[in-house]
Formats: structure tokens, sequence, C-alpha cells
């Protein structure tokens, strides 16, 4: 896989080259020419750069693309998601956190900060009308516990807010999701708000691993 980093100053962060050894700094002209579907192209949006998101959807039509920021701000992440990015993610992160990034966007995963991904899974609880489409047969193979845990996470809540409402640790409701994902054969928010509404297919969708990789 190729990494290439779009900056202003063309030069690459220490941590980024620490994540990959054999990252380019490139312009925006030649990651378009040299893209391609084994390459990541790692776009850097600072907040004095000129709009950028005509570039991204013409990057993300031949490779795969992840924004970065130095100021993140969830209107920016979903308007980076709505452009093509398969990422959004602070520009300090570091290196280990810029590899597992790379994991999950390359197997067709998404990248979000996790007050987002909590906003996106409500908004899509409420579009697919969850509450009233929930299947019981679904639950019936969970704990009650569990279902508690289930329902508060699709609707869109934080393993914190999870935690706090259900008076447990965040480190239980870690374990809670785990059982959860392996008796629903899951892996992620998404495909749990998909299999307690029957809708269909789910997609992945991945929470940062500062705070959780995929729970």
């Amino acid at each position: 896989m190729d990494h290439l980093f779009i900056t202003q100053d063309q030069a690459l962060m220490p941590r980024w080259q620490a994540a990959f050894a054999e990252a380019k700094c490139v312009t925006a002209e030649q990651a378009e020419a040299q893209a391609d579907a084994d390459t990541l192209v790692w776009v850097l949006k600072e907040e004095h750069a000129v709009d950028g998101s005509s570039l991204i959807r013409r990057l993300a039509q031949r490779g795969t693309v992840v924004v970065l920021s130095m100021m993140p701000n969830n209107s920016a992440a979903m308007d980076a998601l709505q452009q093509g990015a398969r990422g959004y993610a602070h520009a300090l992160s570091p290196a280990d956190t810029l590899k597992q990034i790379a994991t999950v966007v390359m197997h067709q995963g998404i990248w979000v900060p996790p007050d987002l991904m909590a906003h996106v899974m409500g908004s899509t609880w409420r579009l697919l009308n969850g509450d009233q489409q929930v299947q019981t047969s679904v639950l019936e193979a969970l704990t009650q516990r569990e279902r508690e845990v289930a329902l508060a996470v699709a609707k869109g809540a934080s393993n914190k807010v999870v935690a706090r409402e259900l008076d447990i640790t965040e480190r239980t409701v870690k374990a809670h999701l785990t059982a959860i994902f392996a008796k629903l054969d899951i892996h992620d928010r998404l495909q749990l708000i998909i299999k307690l509404t029957g809708k269909g297919p789910a997609a992945k969708v991945t929470d940062t691993p500062i705070f959780s990789s995929s729970k």
C-alpha cells in the first residue's frame, strides 16, 4: 500500500513517517496522477487552505482518502465523508492510531471521531425509525443487560454515557458489546443498528481506537 500525504508545506510530520516509513509528501496534482486502488491519500485540511472538497471527490474516485485536520470538528468531518473520504482524524494522531486508521479504511471501513460516531449512530437509528422497527427476535438472543446496552448504543449513546445511565463501568460496557457482537455475528455499531432494525446488509463503521476500536 502506498501512502501519499498532501500538505501545503510539502513536509511529512515525524509521526507520519513513524507510522509509514515509505510515505511520500506530494502535491495534489501528483496525488491525482499516482493514486489507485492500493493508494491511501492523506489530505491535511488546514484552516487557511482553499476548500479542497472537489479535490477529495476526485481522489476518492481513484483511491482511498483520509482527511487530517489540526483543528478537527464534526461539521468538517461530515463534509469530508460526504465528499468521499473514508476517514477524518486529528493530524497529530499517534503513529499507532494512524496505522489503525489505515487498516480500517483500506478494509472498507469508515473512521471518525467518537463524538461524531455517536451523532451518526443516533441519526441512523432515527432515519430507520428504530424505536418502531426493533426486531424482538434479535433481542431475545441477548441477556437483559445486553439488551439495554445494545439499544442504548444503537440510539447513539457513547460508552461513557451508557456506563453512566446503567451505573456500570465503561470496561463493563465494552465487555457487553463484545458479547453482543459475538452473539449477533456482527462487528460494529452500524451493523448493530442494521441487525436490530432488520434493514439488510450492514456497512462497516469504526470509532477511533483512542476511545474504542469497534465497540
